[in-house]
């Protein structure tokens, strides 16, 4: 997804306000009336500004993290909603973004409810709804041909050679605690295992896809795999693991430390590969499950339904 926001006239008219912060929040209508309360009718911790109203807000939150919204989308401050999604839209694919704003559309229809009903569903509902929603639009308009061509799925990375396992890994924060979500495969595809789990550590964002690296090499070791190839999406990481000669900082330090210990026990046979984030959903998911189930877990080739679910949708996709 490329371009501003502001350029896409395929969102409709309530999307493009949305977009523009002209939605009548009570920040806005207090500043006109004086008698009215700028704080938010929900949680009332913080005036209502759209991108509170949207994201912020512990309820329009909630409803984020349930459906399993990636942590990197939820980071950082902004002071309007068209900054946030611009941004948002630069890391989602086509269909992801539409989604998205399906969801965004049921939290505005969920703080109305509150707002003029004193009624406000709960993020498992307003979720489903939002899911239910832009099935039945799939579903509807399938044989039409879409104003948007679909992308095809991204393949960053060709198949391993035969012996070569593959590790997948995905890491994020939230609050104090770190998550990370790896995935193990050999050179058919076929899963050998992972693992996901959450640390009881906050810190630097950089930190965390490092963190995930030393539990995948941890992991790797515990079963004595030697030839591998460890894919990741941050292409920060990409580029530090590929100057550690160079890098005399805290991290390139510490990145060394860890090659080191990779050379050790693979004797060399291994490669870091960066891919697209549609190529690394498994990892991510499981990410966000760690972050759920406030877990740490290992899994073998009899992973659990909730871990086959993963696996399954990303191998029929």
């Amino acid at each position: 997804m490329c371009g501003s926001i502001r350029q896409h006239r395929h969102f409709g008219a309530s999307d493009v306000r949305e977009g523009h912060d002209i939605l009548p929040m009570y920040e806005r209508i207090s500043r006109i009336r004086k008698e009215v309360n700028s704080n938010c009718p929900r949680c009332g911790s913080d005036k209502e500004t759209l991108i509170h109203a949207m994201r912020d807000c512990p309820n329009a939150r909630a409803v984020l993290v349930h459906g399993g919204l990636n942590n990197k989308v939820l980071e950082g401050t902004y002071s309007r909603c068209v900054d946030w999604l611009e941004d948002v839209a630069r890391m989602l694919d086509r269909k992801a973004l539409s989604d998205l704003i399906t969801v965004l559309w049921n939290i505005w229809n969920s703080r109305n409810n509150k707002v003029f009903h004193d009624k406000e569903d709960g993020a498992m509902v307003t979720w489903d709804s939002a899911a239910a929603l832009s099935r039945d639009f799939r579903i509807f308009n399938f044989l039409e041909r879409p104003l948007i061509p679909k992308l095809g799925r991204e393949h960053g990375c060709r198949k391993p050679d035969p012996g070569t396992v593959k590790i997948n890994f995905d890491a994020s924060m939230n609050g104090g605690k770190t998550c990370f979500g790896i995935v193990v495969r050999d050179h058919e595809g076929f899963v050998l295992g992972g693992r996901a789990g959450v640390m009881e550590k906050k810190v630097q964002a950089e930190c965390t896809e490092l963190h995930a690296l030393e539990e995948s090499i941890n992991f790797a070791q515990n079963r004595n795999w030697t030839k591998l190839i460890f894919e990741l999406d941050c292409v920060g990481l990409i580029n530090w693991l590929n100057k550690t000669k160079i890098d005399c900082s805290t991290m390139g330090h510490h990145i060394k430390d860890i090659i080191n210990k990779l050379k050790q026990c693979c004797n060399f046979r291994f490669s870091f590969v960066w891919t697209p984030r549609g190529s690394n959903i498994v990892a991510d998911s499981l990410c966000n499950w760690a972050n759920v189930q406030n877990c740490y877990t290992d899994f073998d080739m009899d992973y659990p339904s909730k871990i086959h679910d993963f696996i399954l949708s990303d191998a029929i996709i």
